[in-house]
C-alpha cells in the first residue's frame, strides 16, 4: 500500500473506515453478509456515505456478494488500504492511575490490530503493585523500553499537570501517535498524530445532536 494512496483518503473517511473495520471484526464470527443499510443502523452514518467510503478502498474485488459485504474480507481490505494489515500495532499506556489502570483488563484490544506492550507510571510502588498481562515499568525507562518493543502508539492518562512533558518525552522516544485522555490540549508536531479524547466534548456533541433532532 503506497503512502500516496493513503494520503488520497480524507481524514473523516479514514476515521470512519477504521471504526468500520473494528465493527466488522466484532460482527464477523459467521461472516454473514451485511448491507450498507445495516451498517447505517449500527453506526448512524448515511448508507450513501458508507458506500462512497468503501469505494475509496484500493481493493474492492471479493469484498461483497449479491446480498451484501463480507465482513472479514471488507475489514481486511480496509486494513490494507489504511496501511496496517498483517502487522502488529504496538501501544503503551502512560499513567496508571484510575483511568490508565482501567485499561489493564480491557479485552477489546484482542479484537483489534492493536496490542498493549507496556505500561508506564512515575509511581514505582504503583508499578510494582498493579497486575497486567504485559510488563509495567517506571516512566524513566520509557527511552529504553519503547524503541526496544517497537511501540508506536501511546495512551496518555497522566494528571493534567504532567501531560505536556509526558507527551514530549513520548515523542522523543519515537511515539508517532498519542490518544490523549488528559484535559490538556496537546499540539501535534509534524509526523505525530494526537487524538484528544474528552468526555465533555462527547456529551456536548450528543446534546447538540439531540437539540437539532428535537427541532426537526
Amino acid at each position: 500500500m503506497s503512502q500516496e494512496a493513503v494520503l488520497a483518503i480524507s481524514k473523516p473517511t479514514a476515521e470512519r473506515l477504521s471504526r468500520l473495520a473494528l465493527l466488522l471484526e466484532q460482527q464477523s464470527e459467521e461472516n454473514t453478509p451485511i448491507t450498507s443499510a445495516e451498517i447505517e443502523v449500527l453506526t448512524g452514518w448515511a448508507s450513501h456515505t458508507i458506500r462512497k467510503d468503501i469505494s475509496s478502498l484500493t481493493k474492492t474485488s471479493g469484498i461483497a456478494t449479491n446480498t451484501g459485504y463480507l465482513p472479514c474480507e471488507l475489514a481486511k481490505a480496509i486494513r490494507e488500504t489504511l496501511g496496517f494489515a498483517g502487522t502488529e500495532q504496538n501501544c503503551c499506556i502512560v499513567g496508571l492511575g484510575r483511568i490508565g489502570s482501567a485499561f489493564l483488563d480491557y479485552k477489546g484490544f484482542a479484537e483489534s490490530p492493536f496490542t498493549i506492550r507496556a505500561g508506564f507510571d512515575s509511581n514505582v510502588n504503583r508499578v510494582e503493585i498493579l497486575k497486567a498481562d504485559f510488563p509495567l515499568y517506571p516512566t524513566f525507562k520509557m527511552k529504553e523500553i519503547i524503541p526496544r518493543l517497537g511501540i508506536s502508539y501511546a495512551i496518555l492518562t497522566v494528571p493534567a499537570e504532567q501531560a505536556a512533558l509526558a507527551a514530549e518525552r513520548l515523542i522523543d522516544c519515537g511515539i508517532t501517535g498519542i490518544v490523549n485522555f488528559t484535559p490538556v490540549l496537546l499540539p501535534a508536531p509534524p509526523g505525530v498524530e494526537i487524538e484528544q479524547v474528552s468526555i465533555l466534548d462527547a456529551l456536548g456533541a450528543i446534546a447538540a445532536r439531540r437539540s437539532i433532532n428535537t427541532k426537526e
